[in-house]
């Protein structure tokens, strides 16, 4: 059986994902400095050089308790204050 011939042309993998893991995960990506698609192009080539899914990148304690404390500020609602009055009640609500 022959290698399929090399092209110059790349194909691409779409996939589904929950939209929390996919922020976090971005999240974690991004702090040990890669993209997306390095990460994908990396863990492909893996798979197919061994055989297996043994990839591994990852964060320091440290770093994934800033990443969780990042995204949890992330989730935090917004509230706009458009006129005085809504800044008023907002500053004096006893809630």
């Amino acid at each position: 059986m022959s290698a399929p011939a090399e092209s110059n042309t790349q194909a691409r993998v779409q996939v589904s994902i929950d939209p929390s893991v996919k922020l976090t995960a971005e999240n974690v990506i991004r702090e040990v400095g890669l993209t997306p698609t390095v990460v994908i192009n990396s863990l492909y080539r893996k798979i197919a050089a061994t055989g297996k899914i043994p990839l591994d990148f990852s964060l320091t304690p440290d770093q994934m308790a800033d990443l969780e404390l990042q995204t949890a500020i992330q989730k935090i609602p917004v509230k706009k204050l458009r006129t005085k009055k809504e800044s008023e009640d907002f500053f004096n609500d006893e809630e």
